[in-house]
């Protein structure tokens, strides 16, 4: 079954002899309302203080990774030669990079919570120098593709928390380092989403699976197991067994030792065996996947 997938990840700007964060807000011209159009047919952006870029909207895998590569190696060239971009889910920036204006707006546009069906509100953490890059994952609905739960309110709904109890409980035990906890202060809580004329926009995961190809393609693998078990019935008796508030707390506190015990219990009945097989692979791996090497940045 064919859906469309997309993805707007943010990546911070290093100086390469320093290791300082930089503001992207001097370096790309892109904005909002009027985006740098990329070769590939992606657009690139400076969101706060970080560049981002979205990859135009393919409906199979390797085209998905394909895209990705092209829009890494093409907001490169947007980078000047003596700063790196690399996938942090969050970073502190001394206060000159932060004196801007642009670089102390958050949250311009609303998301939702797919658990409570509420608006969520604008992040407002305590730390003046922290800031966050996210992975959101955009999934979109094919003619006869069998997932018209995706152009509806509560299929939409439904879409995003079992998205959560597989991307989401997943990633909480591939996405345990430091800088991700950080980023939960201010953003990647449970059932972040928002709804799009095409499906869904899910925004709980940071970058860090933007790091290889091999975790691109296990979250698109992840996305395929679950719009099938949409498809199949079986989602609402997934979300009871293991439990609503249970997802939810795993996302929010990072509970690794608890996602451990859903997938092994919950999820691994369900997956498919190349999803099964890429969370073993990206396990194993995940501390050694360096952004540039893998992408073949120079």
């Amino acid at each position: 079954m064919k859906h469309t997938r997309g993805t707007d990840p943010e990546f911070f700007m290093v100086d390469k002899n320093t290791g300082k964060m930089i503001s992207a807000i001097p370096y790309i011209e892109g904005v909002k309302d009027e985006p740098v159009p990329l070769p590939s047919g992606g657009t690139a952006i400076r969101d706060n203080v970080a560049v981002e870029f979205a990859t135009p909207p393919v409906d199979n895998e390797d085209d998905f990774v394909d895209s990705i590569q092209k829009c890494i190696h093409e907001v490169r060239k947007l980078v000047p030669k003596k700063f790196d971009i690399q996938a942090l889910p969050s970073a502190h920036f001394d206060a000159d990079q932060l004196d801007n204006f642009e670089a102390q707006q958050f949250g311009c546009d609303p998301d939702y919570n797919a658990w409570l069906l509420k608006m969520n509100k604008p992040p407002c953490g305590t730390d003046f120098t922290l800031r966050t890059c996210g992975g959101h994952i955009h999934v979109g609905h094919v003619e006869g593709d069998g997932n018209d739960f995706l152009v509806t309110p509560y299929g939409r709904v439904d879409t995003i928390k079992m998205m959560d109890a597989v991307h989401g409980v997943i990633s909480a035990i591939l996405d345990s380092s430091p800088e991700a906890l950080r980023r939960k202060e201010l953003y990647g809580k449970a059932g972040c989403h928002r709804p799009t004329y095409y499906g869904v926009e899910y925004r709980s995961l940071s970058n860090y699976w933007l790091k290889s190809p091999r975790l691109v393609r296990l979250m698109d693998s992840l996305t395929c197991d679950v719009l099938r078990v949409i498809r199949d019935g079986k989602n609402e008796e997934l979300i009871a067994d293991i439990g609503e508030s249970r997802i939810q707390n795993i996302i929010n506190t990072n509970d690794i030792e608890d996602a451990r015990k859903v997938l092994e219990t919950n999820l691994k009945p369900l997956l498919s065996k190349r999803s099964l097989e890429l969370i073993e692979e990206c396990e194993k791996n995940i501390s050694s996947y360096d952004f540039n090497k893998e992408w073949g940045v120079m």
